[in-house]
């Protein structure tokens, strides 16, 4: 089965293949979307990931088709969807990461979703990976992240460090430099695994690298 055959090749961090196999049947996107639905597991963050390197090895061809994909993963994040796309924001993240050039209009929608706690998180993701890729953001995006380094929830302050680590916001280092015995416990997704940490080692690790100019 072709849902086998994505399984295993995201066990495998296999994301070549997964993008092959999207370039000949576009049943992938769907079987991609279906598995990025419990962030406590490391496959769904692959297939998050793999989404992005499908849509890459599919848009020249076939623009529409992604677009198709993209409009998808948008009416899920609305009310009248009947269901939440808990990994939209993620998902759409990674797509303008790998083809910023037919999706430039999406960063700013991926953006008016901001007050939904429910993606908050997922939109920090998206913005670090965009900016992290060299895709220009708005103001509004520093703003977000600026503000998500008091967050309550210790989730959502890792993400808006990393964040701000990505978009090189160094309006956000005081804040940083003052989070690094936050003990609040939070997962991230990198080098194709997911980690579990404190926001406070996030936090150092975003202050060294800057000192070392990284």
């Amino acid at each position: 089965m072709l849902k086998d055959e994505i399984k295993d090749a995201l066990r495998k961090k296999d994301f070549v293949s997964v993008a092959r196999r999207a370039e000949e049947n576009r049943k992938v996107f769907s079987i991609l979307i279906s598995l990025a639905y419990d962030k406590d597991d490391v496959l769904c963050w692959r297939a998050i990931e793999a989404i992005g390197k499908a849509a890459g090895a599919v848009v020249d061809g076939d623009p529409a088709g992604v677009r198709t994909i993209v409009q998808r993963l948008l009416w899920s994040m609305r009310d009248e969807a009947g269901g939440i796309g808990w990994s939209s924001p993620e998902m759409l993240g990674e797509i303008v990461r790998s083809a910023p050039g037919p999706f430039r209009d999406i960063p700013s929608i991926i953006l008016s979703f901001q007050e939904e706690e429910m993606f908050l998180g997922g939109i920090l993701w998206a913005v670090g990976r965009m900016a992290d890729a060299g895709i220009v953001l708005d103001g509004d995006a520093t703003e977000l992240v600026i503000r998500c380094l008091d967050h309550e929830d210790p989730q959502v302050r890792g993400l808006a460090v990393v964040a701000a680590s990505q978009m090189r916001a160094e309006r956000g280092n005081g804040k940083i430099a003052a989070m690094t015995a936050d003990g609040g416990r939070t997962r991230i997704y990198g080098d194709h695994e997911l980690q579990e940490t404190t926001v406070g080692a996030l936090a150092a690790g975003v202050l060294r690298q800057f000192h070392e100019g990284v």
